[in-house]
């Protein structure tokens, strides 16, 4: 195929049909998503919506836990980690041991007929993050042909439109397609339908699709629409399920006529207009020197960056992309961008795309205010929330404890017991870190109302640790059972050094916990003083954060991850949970901690540079160190080359936490 130059830099473009779902390009209003495949004759479309969920019990507690964790602490307090390892891991977890999935909604397939089975020319289809539309163009000997899709915000809706240059006639069939638990028919002969549920006792929803045939025909043939003779053709999806509405069908109904029954050019303006003035609340260009390299397809470029090139308007593109991918994944009203924001292709889905809060979860946030898109962090800040009513009952009966607690990990029903198996899930630390997401909002949006409502929220977590820490030999208060997440400890090995995912992660006080707990103390002191309350309390807190475990240097001149001296300088793991103190914390810094600032550099370099969101952690963690030389080598050599051809992260499993890393690294 040939190719045509692109308008503009703001452009992400490829100059063939996606061959799988990692090349197709991601449309979303934070509710709707649809990845975009860019086919000349057999198009489809992939379509999401976030509360497409299987169902779970949403307590899962287990009221036998209690006795378990208090047989873990003791083992751990005795040195016997292993030990530990195996009462974990079947008496202190959540019934099930697992939680919902995330599915993809359907698929809306069409077939172009007629003239469209000719080989195309001057191919080009594109995703302006700028204006937030899919195009695709292309050429069948005369005829320029033009497809446009976006996901509106003001409308609800997902917008398809066809057309050709010269208002040749379009012959198309259509329906929308879902391979498991749903029945697709035509509700008229201009309307398809389809209902279905997630799974055996998940979410039931209703999709409908309404075409608008320009001066054509149109008609019902089984589950299809053929639509003939037409200049121009509009399809226009809604969605809704009964997560939110017990009429679902009727709603869904509504929203698609009320959209349909306006002019395409208004649908297409009022998304524009809506998704652009966010867009450009900022702007980054790197190397304008360079700016013919957006003539080039973006799998070119990144095959470019592999082969050791530059491509610094690349740069630009990634740290626009993913302000664009949190303005398409998360929205106020909205649920909060899951481990692939909102666009998904499986029925079992990598990590079942939930919402994974040792790490993953705040990542995608980590752009939410730097890059001026504070309301897009409502839907993470909400969820904080409602993590609180279950939390307790998850305190009091895992614990007997008061406050609230989660893990490692929640979905769409706000799970909070351990869940996966103890080397995960016995970490108590989640909803203590999404608080300070809370906190943050706060600092850079100065809203008293909102931290009103976040301090009752902020103070329940701080309860929890206050049943909870214990005393170590040092005098101490730390955590315990806990473990630094994801990661093998050196326990119970002959040379007592960490060991990757392999062996155990139960201990006692990980540095992350620590770390924390600081900043979740300090945040919740500052509160009260800002609205002047709890003037007891803040001082309980106070006297316990001055009693936490202090972070120690361990033999090779790093920053421990534990409170034994575990760390491998040989282990290059994935994870670096203890340099939370660095970033996204501050409590580590060259001014008021040197010599901690500089075992945390230590450590940063002990255990080397990797792709993924890993890698986009450690472009922020660079940064904050202030080596930007070092941070341009892993996002160059490590995240960007290991982009699949549509910029999302990972060539077999996608996450998305890397692309929302990436860009607060550039920002960083």
């Amino acid at each position: 195929m040939t190719t045509q130059r692109p308008a503009d830099a703001s452009a992400m473009w490829l100059d063939r049909p996606a061959g799988k779902w990692l090349s197709a390009m991601p449309v979303g209003n934070g509710r709707l998503g649809a990845m975009v495949f860019g086919r000349v004759n057999k198009e489809m479309s992939e379509l999401n919506e976030e509360t497409i969920w299987t169902k779970q019990n949403p307590s899962r507690l287990n009221p036998d836990a209690k006795k378990h964790v208090d047989i873990v602490r003791q083992l751990l307090m005795d040195g016997k980690p292993l030990e530990a390892h195996h009462v974990g891991e079947y008496g202190t977890f959540g019934m099930p041991h697992y939680q919902a999935t995330y599915q993809k909604l359907a698929t809306l397939k069409l077939l172009l007929l007629g003239h469209h089975e000719e080989h195309a020319t001057d191919y080009r289809r594109s995703l302006d993050l700028d204006t937030g539309v899919a195009t695709l163009t292309y050429r069948l000997g005369d005829v320029v042909h033009t497809r446009e899709v976006f996901a509106s915000v003001p409308d609800d809706v997902i917008v398809v439109k066809l057309r050709s240059s010269t208002g040749e006639p379009l012959d198309l069939a259509l329906n929308l397609y879902r391979k498991q638990n749903a029945v697709g028919t035509c509700l008229d002969d201009a309307t398809l339908k389809l209902t279905g549920q997630a799974g055996s006792r998940g979410t039931r929803f209703a999709a409908y699709a309404r075409v608008l045939p320009g001066n054509g025909d149109i008609e019902a043939v089984g589950d299809h629409l053929h639509v003939s003779g037409a200049d121009w053709t509009t399809i226009v999806i809604a969605v809704a399920t009964d997560f939110r509405h017990d009429n679902y069908e009727e709603v869904a109904h509504d929203v698609v006529a009320r959209a349909a029954s306006k002019p395409f050019v208004e649908l297409r303006a009022d998304h524009t207009d809506e998704h652009s003035d966010k867009m450009g609340r900022v702007t980054l260009r790197i190397g304008t020197e360079n700016t013919s390299a957006a003539d080039i397809p973006v799998d070119q470029r990144i095959d470019r960056i592999r082969q050791g090139k530059t491509d610094p308007d690349l740069t630009s593109l990634l740290f626009d992309y993913g302000r664009y991918l949190l303005l398409g994944s998360s929205r106020p009203g909205t649920l909060p961008a899951n481990l692939q924001g909102i666009w998904n292709e499986h029925y079992i889905s990598a990590w079942d795309s939930k919402y994974t809060i040792n790490i993953n979860i705040q990542m995608n946030y980590w752009v939410a205010e730097i890059c001026n898109l504070s309301e897009c962090h409502e839907p993470l800040l909400r969820m904080v929330g409602e993590l609180q009513a279950p939390g307790k009952n998850t305190a009091k009966v895992h614990y007997r404890a008061g406050g609230w607690v989660a893990h490692h990990n929640t979905d769409l029903w706000r799970g909070t017991a351990p869940v996966d198996g103890a080397q995960w899930g016995m970490w108590t630390m989640g909803g203590a870190w999404l608080c300070q997401h809370l906190w943050e909002h706060y600092l850079y949006t100065g809203d008293v109302e909102h931290l009103k409502k976040s301090y009752p929220i902020m103070r329940g977590a701080v309860e929890f640790f206050l049943d909870t820490l214990v005393e170590n030999k040092d005098g101490y208060l730390i955590t315990s059972p806990s473990l630094s997440p994801e990661h093998s400890h050196g326990g119970g090995t002959k040379d007592g050094l960490s060991v990757g995912r392999s062996g155990t992660s139960l201990c006692a006080g990980p540095t992350i916990d620590m770390q924390i707990l600081r900043d979740l103390f300090a945040s919740c002191l500052a509160a009260s003083e800002v609205l002047n309350v709890d003037e007891d309390f803040r001082s309980q807190v106070a006297r316990t954060r001055a009693r936490l475990q202090p972070m120690k240097i361990g033999r090779h001149g790093q920053l421990q991850e534990w409170l034994v001296d575990w760390d491998n300088p040989e282990d290059q793991h994935s994870h670096v949970s203890h340099l939370y103190g660095l970033y996204p914390s501050s409590q580590i810094n060259r001014r008021d901690t040197p010599k901690l600032f500089e075992a945390a550099q230590t450590s940063l370099i002990q255990r080397g540079d990797t792709g993924g969101w890993p890698g986009a952690w450690r472009i922020s963690l660079w940064a904050r160190v202030g080596d930007g030389d070092r941070a341009l080598n892993v996002l160059k050599n490590h995240v960007l080359r290991r982009l699949a051809t549509n910029l999302f992260n990972g060539r077999e499993r996608f996450q998305i936490d890397t692309n929302f890393g990436a860009t607060a690294g550039i920002a960083e």
